[in-house]
C-alpha cells in the first residue's frame, strides 16, 4: 500500500445511548469541509467499526485506505452522508483495490484484537478503548488522522 505524506482530519465519534451500544462521527477536513458518517454498532470489539480502521489504517501507514482517502476528498456512495463529487469519485475510482485491502486487513486486525488473539495494532487498539471507554453516553472523542493524537479539551 502507498505510504505518502497524508492531509490530515479531525474525527469525533459520537457515543449514542440507548439499549445497544452505537457511534456516529464527524470528520473536518483541513479545508474545513465536513463528512458524517453514518451509525453503526459497537458489537464486542468495544469500539466502533470505524475507529477501529482508523487504528488500523494509521498503525500500519495505510494511506489508501478509507481515512486517507476521506482526507484527500474522496466522496463515498455509503458509509457518509455528503454529496459526491466527480472528483471524489475518481479518487475512489483510482484507489479501489487499495481501498478494498484496508477494509479486509482492518477487519482482520480489529476482529482478531476482539477475540483476544494478537495483533500489532493492539496497542493501539487498547488505547482507543480505554479512552472510548472513558466516554460517557451521549459524549464524544475527538481523534486526529493520521496521527491519532486527540484534541485538546
Amino acid at each position: 500500500m502507498n505510504r505518502r505524506s497524508q492531509p490530515s482530519l479531525w474525527v469525533t465519534f459520537h457515543k449514542v445511548d440507548g439499549p445497544s451500544p452505537r457511534a456516529w462521527w464527524e470528520a473536518v477536513r483541513k479545508t474545513r469541509g465536513r463528512v458524517a458518517g453514518g451509525h453503526m454498532p459497537i458489537g464486542r470489539g468495544r469500539i466502533p467499526h470505524d475507529l477501529g480502521h482508523m487504528a488500523t489504517e494509521a498503525h500500519l501507514g495505510i494511506a489508501d485506505g478509507f481515512w486517507g482517502l476521506l482526507a484527500r476528498g474522496a466522496t463515498f456512495s455509503q458509509g457518509t452522508q455528503q454529496r459526491r463529487t466527480k472528483p471524489g469519485r475518481q479518487l475512489i475510482r483510482e484507489n479501489r483495490d487499495a481501498l478494498h485491502a484496508a477494509e479486509a486487513v482492518g477487519n482482520e486486525h480489529h476482529f482478531a484484537w476482539a477475540r483476544g488473539e494478537p495483533t500489532p495494532v493492539a496497542p493501539t487498539f487498547d488505547r482507543l478503548a480505554e479512552l472510548w471507554d472513558a466516554v460517557p453516553d451521549g459524549g464524544t472523542l475527538t481523534v486526529h488522522w493520521p496521527s491519532l493524537e486527540l484534541a485538546a479539551c
